[in-house]
């Protein structure tokens, strides 16, 4: 049985662009085996909190995947856990849903 009850937890989360304050004390949990979206107006910092949640850019604060820290985890084994491709990122066209994803797994 799993430790955590959580796929990703985040607390206290501060991020920001440059020199601007972007998020601020952020504290989320997302369950295990749900979806999840989010959502809110442009520039409210969405695209930075999934950043932060892959370890993607600098930040405040702690993230756990399946109840480990996720700054303890090397690159390799968190590639294996979770993936990141973002909204302007291409990938070839006669690539597969499942061949992008497996793709993910490579840090």
């Amino acid at each position: 049985m799993p430790s955590s009850p959580w796929a990703l937890q985040a607390r206290g989360i501060q991020a920001q662009l440059g020199r601007s304050p972007v998020l601020h004390g952020i504290d989320i949990d997302l369950p295990r085996g749900r979806w999840t979206s989010v959502v809110g107006p442009n520039g409210a910092g969405k695209s930075t909190l999934l950043k932060v949640l892959a370890q993607l850019i600098p930040h405040a604060g702690t993230v756990r995947l399946l109840g480990d820290p996720l700054a303890g985890v090397p690159a390799r084994e968190r590639a294996r856990r979770m993936a990141w491709l973002g909204q302007n990122e291409s990938s070839g066209d006669d690539l597969r849903v499942w061949d992008v994803a497996m793709l993910g797994r490579l840090p």
